[in-house]
């Protein structure tokens, strides 16, 4: 994809597409195959996700083979989500303001690091530093995450935004898969101690590769930008001003609240339902991981030559489906039985990032790009901490049948609401996105 790049503004370091010779790519392979900085970012990302995941599993194992019981679990689950409303919203205010790039190379440092800390937490008379190694870790990493999805798109056409949030997807989706298998294999021939050493090592080689990328918008605001909390005032007031982003946080913070405790109760599913042993969590994410990415690889694609409206009506198709899943994720008696429905849950979910994200993008400039996408991770994880926390407690009073109906219900409404919604109001993206020089 041959592209002429403008002149960027002083003070800002924009070297993304903007005049362009040839037409936006029509799918992923080929989004990949030209854009040689963005198949970089993608390619590092990829390889850290499958540590994440390795680290995921073994994470859960350690807590179950030391005494945890679901509420531990929960728990820590919920200092993963945690930080993204503490931390994370300052981090795009961070983003929006210094070098993105050096972000992302600090962020993968450190946590290279802190992967491998977790070894110090094994026994259970030291499994307490689970929960701050949980929180520091999850903490860097929304720090990294805002730098990546205000650096990340600038690397792609506006045409392209639905390509540029399906990519990012399918290597969270494939490597989720590989990471959940192989997370579930390393730990039963060798014991989860080694998918922390797994987690280290892909971020060294996130790292490298991320090193290698230049290009971008790599910073936000060109000159003297306003204080750290008039810069976060002034995010909140984008994302209220523009109808079409304050909807999607809404929506996102109460479906979420019915996903962060799925996987809580899928943990209890696998270990304590089914028996699956200590990575038996791995083969529900390998099974999320594979059917929702050759779902994305087809429908990425057809997503892309939709019309914004159409796109904004997947939205909420999404929601409704995987939120019925859900509700009758407790029914089957057999592994198999419950590892197909998670799949079918799994493909209803796929569609929901790539719409909803490149609606986002679409509603937000460069500018005030990192704000907006971190307040979105912010509400997203606050509703997933909540849901896993408290999940896990009503898990253990409850049981699994009902949670998994109650979590169903609260993606499904929702998603219906937000249909009504399309219809009835315009929520368009503006023609001109607040933060656009």
């Amino acid at each position: 994809m041959k592209t002429v790049v403008n002149v960027p503004k002083l003070g800002v370091m924009d070297t993304s597409p903007e005049t362009v010779t040839d037409p936006p790519a029509k799918g992923l392979v080929t989004l990949l195959k030209a854009n040689h900085d963005f198949r970089r970012l993608w390619l590092g990302n990829l390889i850290s996700v499958c540590g994440g995941w390795f680290s995921a599993v073994a994470v859960f194992a350690m807590l179950y083979e030391h005494g945890g019981a679901s509420l531990a679990a929960g728990a820590a689950l919920a200092l993963r989500y945690l930080p993204g409303l503490l931390i994370g919203p300052w981090g795009g205010v961070l983003a929006d303001r210094a070098d993105r790039r050096t972000i992302m190379l600090a962020g993968d440092g450190l946590l290279a690091v802190l992967a491998l800390t977790f070894l110090l937490a094994d026994g259970p008379d030291r499994l307490w530093l689970v929960y701050p190694l949980t929180f520091v870790s999850a903490a860097t990493g929304f720090v990294f995450q805002s730098a990546r999805g205000a650096w990340m798109p600038s690397l792609v056409r506006s045409e392209e935004y639905v390509l540029y949030s399906a990519a990012v997807q399918v290597n969270g989706l494939l490597f989720q898969a590989a990471g959940g298998l192989a997370g579930a294999g390393v730990i039963a021939l060798f014991g989860w101690r080694w998918a922390f050493v797994v987690n280290a090592l892909s971020f060294v080689a996130s790292l490298l590769l991320t090193a290698r990328v230049t290009g971008g918008a790599r910073r936000g605001a060109a000159g003297p930008a306003p204080g750290w909390a008039a810069s976060f005032r002034e995010g909140v007031r984008t994302a209220r001003r523009v109808r079409l982003i304050a909807a999607l946080l809404c929506l996102e913070a109460v479906f979420c609240l019915g996903l962060g405790g799925t996987i809580t109760a899928m943990t209890h599913l696998a270990l304590r339902v089914h028996d699956l042993g200590d990575g038996g969590t791995g083969w529900f994410y390998a099974v999320q991981g594979c059917a929702g990415a050759a779902a994305l690889l087809v429908a990425a694609p057809r997503l892309q030559r939709m019309s914004p409206e159409a796109r904004l009506s997947i939205v909420g198709l999404s929601c409704l489906g995987e939120g019925l899943c859900t509700a009758l994720l407790g029914l089957p008696g057999s592994a198999w039985g419950a590892l197909a429905l998670w799949g079918c849950a799994a493909l209803a979910d796929v569609v929901y990032g790539p719409t909803a994200i490149a609606a986002l993008l679409s509603a937000a400039g460069n500018e005030v790009r990192g704000r907006i996408m971190s307040l979105w991770s912010a509400v997203a994880t606050t509703s997933l901490a909540i849901s896993a926390l408290v999940s896990g407690a009503l898990l253990d009073a409850f049981g699994h049948r009902a949670l998994f109906v109650v979590l169903g219900a609260l993606m499904a409404i929702p998603g219906a609401a937000w249909l009504l919604a399309v219809r009835r109001w315009d929520l368009r993206p503006p023609a001109q996105a607040p933060g656009t020089p």
